[in-house]
């Protein structure tokens, strides 16, 4: 095995955003079948489209779990300038890092090897797509004003 030159204070995963095309059956799959907790609903804002959370692990609150969007399953792959919220246009995985320091350190590692981010102000959190076309998102603890 190779030796790791760096490293980041990793929290694990936050949550795995997908598309569904039928939030209500979605809900019902997970709540009623599999009988997981899902959050109230969020309506559809500035094209994000109806989306809830459906946790696999309601007592730990680094873990939400999935992220549902509901809107027309499509091959949307890419963000454009005009993207205002890129986390939830595409399917993504939200890594979490224990703070902003790691956060800012990820930003330069990345920025060294030439990897294009997108930073989602607010809410405080970066993306960015992996050598397999698969988006990140990268969040972590925000100070509390």
């Amino acid at each position: 095995m190779s030796q790791q030159t760096f490293q980041l204070p990793w929290n694990g995963i936050h949550h795995i955003a997908l598309v569904t095309a039928d939030l209500d059956a979605t809900i019902h799959f997970y709540r009623d079948v599999l009988g997981m907790y899902v959050s109230d609903i969020a309506p559809s804002v500035k094209g994000r489209g109806r989306h809830c959370l459906i946790f696999v692990k309601p007592n730990d609150e680094n873990v939400w779990g999935f992220h549902f969007f509901e809107r027309p399953l499509s091959s949307k792959t890419t963000l454009g300038a005009a993207d205002k919220h890129p986390s939830s246009l595409v399917p993504h995985v939200a890594l979490r890092l224990s703070d902003g320091n790691a956060a800012d350190a990820l930003r330069q590692r990345l920025n060294n090897v030439h990897v294009s981010i997108t930073e989602i102000p607010e809410l405080g959190s970066f993306v960015f797509f992996d050598n397999n076309q698969l988006c990140l998102e990268i969040t972590w603890p925000q100070a509390q004003a």
